[in-house]
């Protein structure tokens, strides 16, 4: 039995085995570093305040300030949606008047390379639920506090409005 390597036949045999472990190493660290595997991904608050700003700024409206008692209030409220029976797929509205949106997103959309998740929170989900937009071109508020959960699929996105 000739030994891996040393046929004429598997020569780029070893070659192959090494890249391809090389491979499976880079992947794993870009999934590891997304916060896939996060219950709550510590980077979206600051990532959802960024491009609300960005939103803001394209509309001449001053930017909005993270505020722990609202961040308080909105991670309280994002693990009571995701302990909730009723989001089982399907996107909520808001709740408590206008002050707070509700937001589901599919985990995998932040590890797909090429793909804006944040762009997605505001283009998208604002369309199907407009109080999201009015919040965010109110000039009345200068404060907006993020909570985020996740379970394995979704990450829970609460956002409180001040």
């Amino acid at each position: 039995m000739p030994v891996l390597g040393i046929n004429r036949k598997k020569k780029y045999l070893k070659l192959f085995l090494v890249m391809l472990l090389a491979g499976a190493a880079v992947t794993a660290y870009f999934v590891y570093t997304s916060g896939i595997l996060a219950d709550d991904n510590p980077h979206i608050p600051q990532q959802f305040v960024e491009r609300i700003n960005l939103e803001r700024q394209a509309n001449n409206l001053p930017p909005v300030h993270m505020d722990n008692s609202l961040n308080n209030l909105a991670i309280k409220k994002s693990r009571e949606l995701k302990s909730s029976p009723l989001t089982n797929g399907l996107q909520p509205a808001a709740q408590n008047g206008a002050n707070t949106n509700l937001f589901v997103i599919p985990k995998i959309s932040w590890a797909i390379s090429g793909y804006d998740s944040q762009q997605q929170m505001v283009d998208t989900l604002e369309n199907s639920d407009n109080t999201f937009r009015s919040n965010l071109l109110n000039s009345n508020f200068r404060n907006v506090g993020v909570g985020v959960s996740g379970d394995g699929y979704n990450y829970y996105i609460v956002t409180s409005w001040q």
